[in-house]
């Protein structure tokens, strides 16, 4: 039975969350990460739809998110760090930066890993399938990071500013 005219296609977005699930999401689970307790939004147009994966070791956790396009475009960027981080200190500048790592789909890019159909010649499933191969290629690299701290040439990195704990003196 054909489609109704009222029917929706899916998105590229979706083809994409939808490879994602199916493929990347039980590798990372076979490689030790689990859901963090934080709840992921299902909805199609989360940043973040899968929430935050985490791998605990001792007292140290390796922390992976999938970053969708905040404007539903079908693109995403994988976002990982240690938790609790280690810390950069700036010269004598009182200002501290915590280590944290994106992996891109090209060496020394900071592109994301995107669709490419070609004004439609080419097929949503199988742009999305060819993306997740690309992501499953590169994420060696992301496990060599965590496991010795090497830099792979499709890593570069995204300090994020930690602030001291401060307390309010005047409160009893």
């Amino acid at each position: 039975m054909p489609p109704s005219p009222d029917a929706v296609a899916k998105s590229k977005r979706a083809f994409l969350r939808e490879e994602l699930s199916k493929r990347f999401i039980p590798y990372l689970r076979s490689r030790g990460f689990e859901r963090a307790k934080d709840s992921a939004k299902a909805d199609g147009r989360s940043t973040f739809p899968f929430g935050t994966f985490m791998r605990t070791h001792g007292t140290a956790s390796d922390i992976i998110e999938i970053q969708f396009d905040k404007y539903s475009r079908p693109k995403f960027i994988i976002n990982f760090r240690k938790d609790p981080p280690e810390l950069i200190r700036f010269g004598t500048v009182n200002c501290m930066s915590a280590e944290a790592f994106r992996l891109h789909p090209r060496p020394k890019s900071s592109g994301w890993f995107s669709m490419r159909t070609f004004f439609g010649l080419r097929s949503p499933e199988t742009c999305a399938k060819e993306v997740v191969d690309r992501l499953m290629n590169l994420f060696p690299e992301v496990e060599n990071w965590f496991k010795d701290r090497t830099v792979g040439e499709h890593l570069q990195l995204c300090p994020y500013p930690v602030f001291p704990e401060t307390r309010n003196q005047s409160a009893p």
